[in-house]
């Protein structure tokens, strides 16, 4: 069975901050409700984010219901935030059958909802039915136009669950979206480096660089990397790093670029770095790679370190708690 771990919990709370509208159970739009009642929706919701924390999942479901019941006929985007959070509860306490009637609650309601049936597709790809998965991230796909963003993440869920051919049929449908923007060029070269077509690659992300896209250098510089052209590679990371201060991405692969070379101590500089910004979306694998150039340098005592909190954080990792025995030992 598949159990939310603390990334899947983390990455869920990330992504439910920037819904508008919508809601958890099939109720009519109302006013704001009283200061009072907001007050204690407010208590009830943190409540329910520690217990999660806590690993008290039961106790996370009961406080998220708490704050829900505090709505009183009113709903909006403190309701909807609360109905993602309660199923992620529901699901990491092993009850996934009631996390997906949460999200269908939010489709029922509000069909148009793409977050509702990517996170729904999620957890249906990690139970294993992969029918259901499909149909719900054909829906969230669909929805989404051409945002690109949402493309890419069903194609990485696919991935990660082996599924390369929908995975691939994924990023083919992302591609015929057209648009002429330089975001539009960046997200095309950013798709056809994942398809492995460095050629095409380059020609989009040459325009999206004429267009003075925000995206081209750390995509440009993944491809550069991709090409063995390292010293090209790191000139376009430093060059989003320099504009995108708050984006752990390029930390990773400067540091990635640094281990590869054997600059141990740049790689734990750009990793250490990285995971001192806020939210980090790679954090995982920098924390991971941290170990290795701590481990490559010599430096035991700092990998055993890094180690035994990452272990502790990412459970689910069989081949990182083999490797903690073996430092154990160091």
């Amino acid at each position: 069975m598949v159990v939310f771990v603390a990334e899947r919990l983390m990455d869920i709370m990330k992504k439910i901050k920037c819904l508008t509208a919508a809601v958890c159970v099939i109720l009519l739009l109302a006013g704001c409700g009283d200061s009072e009642i907001q007050e204690k929706k407010d208590l009830y919701r943190q409540k329910g984010i520690n217990c999660m924390r806590d690993g008290d999942y039961e106790g996370a479901i009961d406080a998220f219901q708490d704050a829900l019941d505090q709505s009183l006929a009113v709903v909006g985007a403190s309701e909807i935030d609360t109905c993602f959070y309660k199923a992620a509860a529901q699901s990491a306490a092993g009850r996934p059958e009631e996390a997906a009637a949460t999200y269908q609650a939010v489709i029922d309601y509000d069909e148009s909802n793409i977050e509702a049936y990517y996170l729904l597709g999620t957890l249906y790809l990690e139970q294993g039915n992969t029918e259901q998965a499909k149909k719900n991230y054909s829906e969230a796909v669909t929805k989404a136009k051409g945002d690109f963003q949402v493309y890419l993440a069903v194609y990485r869920q696919y991935m990660d669950a082996g599924m390369e051919t929908e995975a691939q049929e994924c990023l083919q449908t992302a591609l015929e979206q057209g648009g002429k923007s330089g975001e539009d060029y960046a997200h095309r070269g950013h798709i056809y480096l994942l398809l492995g077509d460095y050629d095409k690659a380059k020609a989009e992300l040459a325009l999206a660089l004429e267009k003075e896209s925000d995206l081209a250098p750390l995509y440009m510089g993944q491809l550069c990397e991709a090409q063995g052209e390292s010293d090209l590679a790191v000139m376009y990371f430093e060059e989003y790093a320099k504009n995108h201060q708050e984006d752990s991405r390029a930390m990773g692969a400067l540091g990635d670029i640094a281990l590869t070379k054997g600059d141990y101590a740049g790689a734990i500089a750009y990793y250490t770095t990285g995971l001192g910004l806020k939210d980090p979306v790679n954090e995982q694998t920098m924390r991971r790679n941290l170990i290795i150039a701590y481990e490559q340098s010599g430096d035991f005592a700092a990998a055993k370190a890094a180690m035994a909190e990452y272990v502790q954080d990412y459970p689910t990792d069989e081949e990182a708690a083999r490797e903690n025995s073996f430092l154990m030992t160091r």
